[in-house]
């Protein structure tokens, strides 16, 4: 017991925090040394021993970053033999495509002479420099790289954020941006959804219908899929692609409909639910369509896996079929589940000639399904768990959907390997990894971003990192410091409020106060937004809860104070009573703001319960100053705001409510 409690001690964050730079994901083992390497226009990369271009790039993007985050002016020629600041070792490049398989090990030594990293292959390298780039630290003096010795690699091969662009389209270069963020955690997959009911992103030039009437004018060329996969590529990333089928499937059927279970004609879909068009699995030219088409996708994706979607398909169009349940009663398919696991093996079959694994979500799992396919579970552990007692491969997804705008701790807690699924130490090694999923319903070009990161970084740790890495506080302590470099990635989280709120006002009185109501709220989720009102694919993304983000800082702040005004903490009382007195006054500040930019109406309702909230917490507060217990009538009054403070307001949820509910029960108002 004694060498396993030490290992877990060596990989887990020390606790003096205030000397260590914040690493995130957390490395498996790191060391901290006496010294630091100071940067400065000396610095230096040499590549000792083999070479090749992506280690190059790499190396070259490390530098840039490296003087963007420093303002110094690094050289940028990467050497070749002899000495540098930074020795570069790579046994060898690995394959050009990214593969399950890749190492992604490293280990990095700083002294304060030089710095030294070394990988089995240029994607070792490439994690490594992250890690690198994260060392960075500031004094008096000038920036620095603390003296540490690091050995990493992952905990799971498989480390995936879904980009769905099927619903909303995304740009490329917010797809690039993406990637850019990824590699920073050290993800590795990049699952694109690529279709859906609302959108076929895809050019074909064997099946030109598919775009010219099924996306609105918005896919992506060949010659653009090919620079996100090498883009991806450069990164480490593999990039899987999904073509859902045989449901979510309505964009394919508006320029074939002759593939389809019903009569049509179809039309994209503009709102968002589960819809009846599906592939037709009884006609063999459904097949020879699907043939030709992998057949040229798989030109444009040369990653090993292919995600066939398969998920809510209803059946509805099945059953209205005679012919098709005629066919079912002559082959003896009993039923839709048969049905859809016939066209499963088919398509399987076609994508084993196209040199094609498939990845489907937990609805393919079924007795005939071949033991190749991996399983992706997106409704509980417990499919998880099924897939891998079959003998599949999985992955986990159901806990990391990021549109559900859940608080980054909860994402953060959910392991890949739930010790809920039961498994033994075999099933458990089918286990892949995990892979977040950012939805697209209720995201666009200029909000996805803000929903995707930080969140994410804190979900490629537990992808990453050793299981005994699991210190919420310091996770937030080096999440907060972490996100701050995704602004050297352009990647727009800081300033997405301020922004959204400009553009709102357009110069009108009323910013600030929306900014504030903003900085204690954030988004609801997605079902609250769907009850709010009626959104369709048309409906513009520029409502107060589009410029909210989730998780916010405020509800740490807050909830701190909270805990140290129970203790008896003077300043910390002081401190809350003043932020309460400035939210009381949102009401009249976010009703200027409204009648000067109809939209900002929707901050009336939460900022009148905001305001209600902080009465209530400098009501507490001011009973825990002078230690006299709350009033029974008070207490009751404050609960039942309370209660209603955790509905969604304006289609914002109050982050301050913990807060405020810790006051109220330390001051006698426990039901």
């Amino acid at each position: 017991m004694l060498p396993l409690l030490l290992a877990l001690a060596v990989s887990a964050p020390a606790a003096d925090s205030a000397i260590r730079p914040a690493l995130m994901p957390w490395p498996r083992s790191v060391t901290w040394n006496a010294g630091a390497l100071r940067l400065d226009s000396s610095f230096t990369v040499t590549v000792a021993g083999r070479s090749d271009p992506r280690l190059e790039r790499a190396l070259e993007r490390t530098l840039k970053r490296l003087g963007r985050r420093t303002g110094i002016a690094f050289s940028a020629t990467i050497a070749h033999g002899g000495s540098g600041t930074l020795v570069v070792r790579v046994a060898a490049a690995g394959p050009a495509v990214p593969e399950l398989s890749q190492d992604e090990s490293y280990a990095l030594t700083v002294t304060p002479t030089g710095a030294a990293l070394d990988a089995p292959t240029t994607v070792g390298v490439i994690r490594g420099v992250e890690t690198l780039l994260q060392l960075v630290a500031a004094d008096s003096a000038g920036y620095y790289l603390p003296a540490a010795t690091i050995t990493d690699a992952p905990r799971f091969r498989w480390r995936g954020l879904l980009l769905d662009v099927g619903r909303h389209f995304e740009p490329v270069e917010v797809v690039e941006r993406t990637l850019d963020g990824m590699a920073l955690g050290k993800l590795n997959v990049l699952h694109w959804h690529l279709s859906d009911d609302q959108g076929f992103r895809v050019e074909s030039r064997r099946y030109p219908r598919l775009q010219q009437f099924g996306s609105d004018g918005l896919y992506y060329t060949q010659e653009q899929i090919r620079a996100v996969v090498d883009y991806a590529a450069d990164r480490g990333i593999r990039v899987v692609p999904e073509f859902d089928m045989p449901g979510h499937s309505t964009s394919w059927f508006v320029g074939y409909p002759q593939y389809a279970s019903g009569k049509g004609p179809y039309a994209i879909q503009r709102t968002w639910g589960v819809f009846d068009p599906a592939f037709d699995p009884t006609r063999e030219s459904v097949y020879q369509f699907l043939d030709g088409f992998i057949g040229e996708m798989s030109g444009l994706f040369p990653d090993a896996f292919w995600h066939l979607g398969g998920d809510e398909v209803p059946g509805t169009e099945w059953n209205a079929n005679p012919r098709i349940r005629a066919w079912m009663k002559l082959h003896h398919v009993k039923d839709d589940a048969a049905l859809q696991a016939h066209f499963n093996q088919r398509l399987i079959a076609i994508l084993a000639r196209h040199h094609k694994q498939v990845v489907g979500w937990d609805e393919i799992l079924h007795p005939d399904l071949p033991a190749t396919a991996v399983i992706q579970s997106w409704r509980g552990t417990s499919y998880l768990g099924d897939a891998a007692r079959d003998g599949h491969r999985g992955i986990l997804s159901a806990p990391y959907y990021l549109d559900h705008i859940d608080p980054t701790s909860q994402l953060y807690q959910a392991d890949p390997l739930p010790a809920a699924a039961g498994l033994s130490d075999a099933e458990a090694a089918r286990v892949l990894g995990g892979e977040a999923c950012m939805w697209a319903e209720y995201v666009g070009p200029e909000t996805v971003e803000s929903r995707i990161w930080p969140r994410m970084l804190a979900v490629a740790e537990r992808f990453w990192s050793p299981v005994a890495v699991s210190d919420v506080p310091d996770m937030y302590r080096r999440l907060d410091a972490v996100a701050v470099q995704l602004g050297d990635l352009d990647i727009n989280t800081i300033g997405h409020t301020h922004e959204f709120v400009v553009r709102m006002m357009n110069g009108r009185p009323g910013a600030r106060a929306l900014e504030r109501l903003l900085s204690v709220t954030e988004p609801g989720n997605f079902g609250q937004r769907a009850d709010a009102m009626t959104w369709t694919q048309q409906t513009p993304l520029v409502r107060l809860v589009d410029a909210a983000v989730p998780d916010p800082v405020s509800r740490r702040i807050y909830a701190a104070l909270a805990v140290r005004a129970v203790a008896g903490d003077s300043s910390a009382r002081d401190d809350l009573d003043r932020r309460f007195a400035e939210l009381q006054e949102l009401p009249a500040a976010v009703r200027i703001a409204a009648a000067n930019a109809p939209l900002a109406s929707d901050g009336i309702a939460p900022a009148d319960m905001i305001a209600a909230l902080a009465a209530v917490g400098a009501r507490a507060n001011g009973y825990l100053a002078t230690g006299t217990p709350m009033p029974i009538a008070t207490r009751d009054s404050a609960l039942s705001v309370l209660r209603d403070a955790g509905k969604p307001y304006g289609m914002l949820r109050i982050a301050i409510l913990d807060a405020v509910q810790t006051l109220v029960t330390a001051a006698g108002g426990k039901q």
